[in-house]
Parts: structure tokens; sequence; C-alpha cells
């Protein structure tokens, strides 16, 4: 079989990436259309070709050893109103441009998206969220493609199968196209301005100064865990260790347990736990790969023997 046009080789994955680590792709290629996206889908198939999407790397780790396939870069990004109910996002928009739309059209509801780096099709993937919102919260319908056998097919809310960080689509493998939006109307002015104050909010934090990927772990959710005979949910405080801890929506954050640990500051070749929030690790310094592995690993030992419990990755590792 031809390959495909748009397919090229060994291109840096560096550069595709928030963390701004990894090797090279075999291959490598963006699409923008449905037909070209079955087209290098059946190539791969036909050479039988492991693949990987890739949204705006924000959420991914690539390892030193690059990957011996074929990475493809969605870049669908139209965004329009269906009706005067509905919105619809296809998978490659950023959130950047998205919020420069929900601006554009006065719709509210999606300030809270403001800082996340990444793109629709891997906020619904993940489930992302912020701010006490997860985009289940705002779903339709969410429109895939089968890679199996190239079949669109349409996902109603429940049959998505939102979970904290969680999606159906992490288990079925298959792509994420688009998605249907609940939509509201709101003030241009008030939107623009939660959206600056949200964006705000997380420079004050420093989230931007080195390359990341942002929160490295989920949080954890206490009736998970050893400490639920002491969480008090009317004062939505649970007892660790002698210490009072704030629970929000049933979870303590990841970076409270790392911290408690001793880990935060603690650094790797190039790679770093932030020492402004204990669940990002940072590229201080031409970090590889293994540097953040590394990271992780001695994270989730340190964490288990201090807790008992099992810090679950919230970044893809590939």
């Amino acid at each position: 079989m031809k390959i495909p046009q748009g397919i090229k080789r060994n291109i840096s994955l560096k550069n595709y990436s928030t963390f701004k680590i990894g090797d090279k792709a075999r291959f490598f290629v963006e699409v923008k259309t449905l037909e070209h996206l079955i087209s290098v889908l059946q190539w791969a198939k036909t050479n039988q070709c492991p693949f990987f999407i890739l949204g705006n790397g924000s959420n991914v780790l690539f390892q030193d050893r690059g990957f011996n396939g074929l990475v493809i870069k969605l870049e669908n990004s139209n965004c329009f109103l269906k009706n005067k109910n509905t919105l619809v996002a296809e998978a490659g928009l950023t959130v950047g441009e998205f919020l420069s739309q929900c601006i554009k059209h006065q719709i509210k509801g999606f300030e809270w998206l403001a800082g996340i780096p990444g793109t629709i099709g891997g906020a619904v993937y993940g489930n992302a969220g912020a701010f006490g919102y997860e985009i289940k919260n705002f779903i339709k319908k969410v429109i895939t493609l089968d890679p199996k056998n190239f079949k669109i097919k349409k996902y109603s809310l429940k049959q998505c199968r939102f979970d904290y960080r969680e999606s159906i689509f992490k288990k079925n493998k298959e792509i994420i196209l688009s998605a249907e939006l609940k939509l509201k109307k709101g003030k241009k002015k008030e939107i623009q301005k939660k959206i600056q104050e949200n964006w705000q909010y997380k420079v004050s934090r420093h989230l931007f100064e080195y390359p990341s990927a942002g929160s490295v772990f989920k949080n954890i959710i206490i009736k998970d865990t050893i400490f639920k005979k002491y969480y008090n949910k009317k004062t939505e405080k649970v007892r660790i260790k002698d210490e009072e801890i704030a629970v929000k929506g049933g979870k303590v954050s990841a970076g409270y347990f790392i911290e408690k640990a001793g880990l935060k500051g603690y650094q790797i070749g190039g790679a770093k736990i932030a020492d402004f929030h204990a669940n990002v690790i940072i590229n201080v310094k031409n970090a590889r790969a293994d540097d953040i592995l590394h990271l992780i690993k001695l994270i989730k030992d340190k964490v288990w023997k201090k807790f008992k419990i099992k810090l679950q990755e919230e970044i893809i590792i590939t």
C-alpha cells in the first residue's frame, strides 16, 4: 500500500510535548480530515504499524527510546453552533481556541478550562477537570472512529462512562473526533473576566514557568483508602496521621501525600518535583524521560511506604 500523503519519518517528539521530552517517532503525520485519518489508519493496519493519537501533548510523556510506530496528531479544529442549545467542538481544537470561540459566541460555563493546555479530544478522553468542574458536566454526545473497522460511533453521556479522570475511550481505544456540548449564553465581558481570573490563578502558582505535564498523579479518593473511617462528610475533613486535612469532592490532593513524604523539591537529573506543587514534575534542565520515570517510581514507593496509598498516574506514558 502506498504511503499516505503527509506521513514523515524520524520526527522529534520533543516539541510535541509540554514536557519538552522525547526522542523520534518512526512515522509522524498531522491530520485535519476524517478521510485522511482513515487512510493513515488503513496504512498502519496493513503494515502492522502501531499508532498513537496525539492532541496537544499536554498530558503525555514520550520515552527516551522514541516511538517505533506512527504518531497521528489530530488537527481537526472546527467549532460551531449546532443549534441554540448545542455547541460542536472537534477533537483537535485546543482549549485556548475553544475559549476564544466561547467569547466570540458569548457562551458561558467553560471558563474553568482556562490554563489547561490540551485539546477538546484530550479533555474528553481524560474527563479533564478544574475549579470543581469536569468536562462530563457539559457533554451531550461524543463522536468517535473505531480504528478496527473504521466505523463512526456516537456515544451519549451515559455511554461515555465518565469517572474521575476516566472515560470509556481509555478502554475501547476509539478515536474521539468531536464532542457535542451543552451551551448557555452569557455576557462577553463577564466571560472574558472569569477566563482571565482563572488563567491568572494558575500563573500565580507558577504552573507555566517550566515545561511540565501538570498534575502527574490523580488525586486520592478518600473512601478508597485506609483513612476513610476518619473522614467527616459534614466538615469535609479527614484525619491523616494526627492532622486534619480538607477534602474537596471526596478527594485529597496527591500533592499533599507527596509533600508529606518529604519529596517536594527532590531532583533526579534534569527533572524536579516542583517546589510550588508536589504533584507537578518539571523539566528544569534538559530532563530525560528516564529522569521523570525514576521520580514517578520514587514518589509511588515513598507514598505507599508512609501512607499505604497507591498513587495512579494521570499522565500517559508511551
